[in-house]
């Protein structure tokens, strides 16, 4: 059961990122531990800032470039949690909560908004680093729930 959707979580994450490489996807599937890199380049590349064949220092400097991540970020390290949903946030755009917007995007309060929505689980802790799986996955919700959907934006 747990092959079935994580193979349907790949399969709907494949559709969203839109051409990235299947090596890249693949990648970061296997990792035991998401890292800036990978993470930066999921965003960018949905953002449309980088294409689907450049690099994860790439990523980082295209986000840079957007203020949308600190400039002391290293491609190597462990992104924990509260960074992915930081990134997340800034690439869905998402308004959060009060102190969200009075820290101006701040990453506790951006994981604490996808825990009221209901995206991430509430007892995962801020400093956990998470999977490839897991991040993607993550991605997968995030889409779902705040991404642009055709079907119902012509209705």
């Amino acid at each position: 059961m747990k092959k079935i959707i994580v193979f349907l979580a790949a399969m709907i994450l494949g559709f969203s990122l839109y051409a990235q490489s299947a090596e890249v996807i693949t990648q970061i599937l296997d990792s035991d531990e998401i890292s800036f890199g990978q993470i930066c380049y999921l965003s960018a590349v949905s953002q449309g800032l980088i294409s689907d064949d450049s690099s994860f220092d790439d990523a980082i400097s295209a986000l840079i470039e957007q203020g949308q991540i600190r400039e002391s970020t290293n491609a190597n390290d462990s992104a924990k949690l509260s960074d992915v949903a930081s990134i997340y946030a800034k690439l869905f755009d998402l308004k959060g909560g009060l102190f969200y917007r009075i820290t101006k995007a701040s990453p506790r309060y951006a994981l604490k908004h996808l825990k009221a929505e209901g995206i991430i689980p509430q007892v995962y802790d801020p400093s956990k680093i998470i999977s490839g799986r897991e991040a993607l996955s993550l991605f997968t919700k995030c889409n779902m729930r705040y991404g642009e959907n055709p079907f119902t934006d012509e209705l």
